[in-house]
């Protein structure tokens, strides 16, 4: 049996609490609108991302920024049940953050082609949608998920190669690691792995 503490909501997924436990978290933006495409947008979210688990004490061993999504390794504090007020705390002040920048370096697909740029800027009232979140329980599963969340930007088409991708782990890992990474993406494969990741 599982010690930890399970629980259930009317609109969001149900998430399972374990002190000190290793999770694997996936965001995403409301409506998969790329607000994140550019540099800019990405540093913003990643400054707040990381201010935020360490305000709380959780660490992030491993992270990917894309986008219009995330996905993050990170061990659970002794009060797993901050991760709500985590993920909160990052997507509000990061989408304050990018709403700052110059409306170019965000992807406005969905504005009508009449909107001001100033009309845009006030329509974007909700930048990140839920997020998800796996209490990993197993070895194999871990290492199938860091596999998975290295090599996302590969999956999603933005590099052939995780190394390419600088808003990663991977990139600042492969220096001093590369064997090691190598060895559990060759020993763990990730085709099996169930993530939302429909984006």
């Amino acid at each position: 049996m599982i010690d930890g503490t399970y629980k259930t909501y009317k609109h969001n997924p149900p998430h399972l609490f374990r002190s000190n436990a290793k999770y694997f978290i996936t965001g995403a933006t409301y409506e998969h609108v790329r607000y994140m495409k550019s540099d800019e947008a990405k540093d913003i979210f990643l400054n707040y991302l990381f201010k935020s688990f360490e305000h709380y004490n959780w660490k992030i061993e491993d992270w990917v920024v894309l986008d219009n999504h995330y996905h993050l390794m990170a061990n659970a504090p002794e009060n797993a049940e901050t991760l709500a007020q985590v993920i909160n705390n990052v997507h509000r002040f990061s989408s304050g953050g990018i709403k700052s920048l110059d409306l170019e370096c965000i992807d406005c697909v969905n504005a009508a082609p009449t909107q001001s740029a100033h009309s845009i800027e006030h329509s974007i009232k909700k930048m990140f949608h839920n997020y998800w979140d796996t209490c990993i329980t197993y070895e194999n599963s871990y290492y199938a998920r860091l596999h998975y969340l290295w090599y996302n930007p590969v999956k999603h088409g933005y590099v052939k190669y995780p190394l390419e991708w600088k808003y990663g782990s991977y990139y600042y890992r492969h220096h001093d690691e590369k064997e090691y990474l190598d060895k559990i993406m060759k020993l763990y494969p990730c085709d099996k792995v169930k993530v939302f990741d429909d984006f």
